[in-house]
Formats: C-alpha cells, sequence, structure tokens
C-alpha cells in the first residue's frame, strides 16, 4: 500500500471535521473523495498533503510517517487546491519556470512545452497571466504541478472552473498519471465527470467514513 491512515482525527477549536479515519490505499489507484460541503473533503487531503496535522491518530505516505516526515513525504506528492499560487504579472512559461527553480527542479524547454501542452495553453506560453480566465489559471496550476513528475496527485474538485473542454483534458491527464503508475486522490461534487475515472470511492459525511470501496457497490444516497 502507499497510504494508510489510523483512526485519524482532526479538529477545529472543539468541532471534529474528521473522526477516526481509516483506510489504505495502494499505489496506481485513483480515489474519489465524495460528500455532501462541510464534511472533511479538504481537510483530508490537506492531511495527506502534509498542510494540515492529525489532531489524533497516524498515518503512513509512502512508507514515511504523516506526523514526524512531513519534508520526505513532499517530495514526492503534489497538491492542487483552490489556492492557485500563480503569479499574475509572469507569463505562462515563466511561471513554470519560477516554479520550478523554487523547488529545485532542472526543466527544459521541452519539458515546458510538454506540460502546456497537456493543459491546453501551449499558444499562451507568452501571455501573462493576468489576461487569464479562471479556467485557464486552473489549467495552468495544473500544468505546474505536472512538472514535477510526483508519485502522488491530490486535488480539490479538480474539474470546478474548467469548460468543458478543460474537463475533458483533466480527466484524460488522470487517466494518464494513473496509467504511469501515479496515484491519484480527490475531492469532487461532479460525479458524471469523476466517477468513472475511479477505482474506489471514499465517502463521508460529517467528517466519518460512510463508504470505501469500488464505485459499483455505493449506494445512491451516500454520495448525495
Amino acid at each position: 500500500m502507499i497510504i494508510e491512515l489510523k483512526n485519524v482525527g482532526h479538529r477545529f477549536g472543539k468541532r471534529w471535521a474528521l473522526s477516526n479515519l481509516s483506510f489504505q490505499v495502494n499505489a496506481g489507484e485513483v480515489v474519489a473523495i465524495l460528500g455532501p460541503n462541510g464534511c472533511g473533503k479538504t481537510t483530508l487531503l490537506k492531511i495527506l498533503a502534509t498542510r494540515l496535522s492529525p489532531s489524533r491518530g497516524e498515518g503512513v505516505v509512502l512508507g514515511k510517517s504523516l506526523i514526524k516526515e512531513v519534508s520526505k513525504i513532499r517530495e514526492e506528492v503534489q497538491w492542487l487546491g483552490h489556492e492557485l499560487g500563480l503569479y499574475k504579472a509572469l507569463t505562462a512559461e515563466e511561471n513554470l519556470k519560477f516554479f520550478a527553480n523554487m523547488t529545485g527542479e532542472k526543466i527544459g524547454e521541452g519539458q515546458i512545452e510538454e506540460a502546456l501542452e497537456k493543459v491546453g495553453l501551449r499558444n499562451n506560453r507568452h501571455q501573462r497571466v493576468g489576461q487569464f480566465s479562471t479556467g485557464m489559471k486552473k489549467r495552468l496550476s495544473v500544468a505546474r504541478i505536472l512538472i514535477k513528475n510526483p508519485k502522488i496527485l491530490l486535488f480539490d474538485e479538480p474539474h470546478t472552473n474548467l469548460d468543458q473542454e478543460g474537463k475533458k483534458r483533466m480527466s484524460e491527464l488522470i487517466l494518464e498519471k494513473k496509467k504511469a503508475g501515479c496515484t491519484i486522490l480527490f475531492s469532487s461534487h461532479d460525479h458524471p465527470e469523476t466517477i468513472p475515472l475511479c477505482d474506489k470511492i471514499l465517502a463521508l459525511n460529517e467528517g466519518t467514513l460512510r463508504f470505501f470501496g469500488p464505485p459499483n457497490q455505493i449506494r445512491r444516497d451516500v454520495i448525495l
């Protein structure tokens, strides 16, 4: 297995956003995290991305402790949340180069062109990000994490703010990364777009695990 959580919980003040979560994810699996607003989807992803530390319980990602080996996990995991982290004054290409420099990555022109091609922004490489639509910014953020070739990808609502072409490209990228052996977990409300991509569904409600297993075994009322 590549991810294992045991009795993980997280508390904001007196409120438990997650409670006693235990599950395992195997290498190369795609897992959709589903549930109503406020059920703990983003909190769970942030814990796996080491942006939050569990208030209780323990977890292992890539054989490393979620609590004691945070920096080592971050070397192999890429996280895309709602904060896209782009610089408006820079072009699309300059954003990718700046990100690579900040993380110590050495990338060539070919890698940048390939990443932009995959998200449909090759013809916008010299355009300043301040002129981009919300959907184009989302695509560029995806390109930014693709240049690192991580072992685990974590997405918070990957299809949100994308048009139909963008959603199609996102789905294709998820399947392409899965084929390459990447493990992917993402939250979603867009069930028709995301459920066909998944090996497993993890359904939450009020911070507790309602279901974890193949999509064809889940009841519809669990994910409403």
